[in-house]
């Protein structure tokens, strides 16, 4: 990350991404992403509000011929709130999503 960046990201996803570590990495694995994902020095850790959520779903339901997730809708919707224009992903169905809403993905 170049200094003064900000890594930003919602709880859902950091919840997606701690089932997977505990499962595939181990329990003191996940509680160390845990500990980092925690720094407000770090990461900007954005809480998914109901408001979030219905407009996630308004995606979700809206797309029918994509196969993206509600999680990553909701980090669209993020997204688009805060301007953010790169995105950290390795989904293939985000990285489609990034070629329709105009956001470019950094592997």
């Amino acid at each position: 990350m170049r200094q003064g960046e900000q890594l930003v990201t919602i709880n859902w996803t950091v919840y997606e991404a701690l089932t997977l570590l505990k499962a595939r990495a181990g329990l003191e694995k996940m509680e160390e992403i845990w500990a980092v994902v925690n720094t407000p020095e770090i990461v900007t850790l954005i809480r998914v509000t109901e408001e979030i959520e219905a407009q996630a779903l308004d995606i979700f339901f809206h797309f029918k011929d994509k196969l993206w997730g509600i999680v990553d809708c909701a980090s669209l919707v993020v997204m688009e709130r805060i301007g953010c224009t790169q995105a950290f992903a390795f989904d293939e169905h985000f990285i489609q999503a990034s070629k329709q809403r105009g956001f470019q993905v950094i592997p």
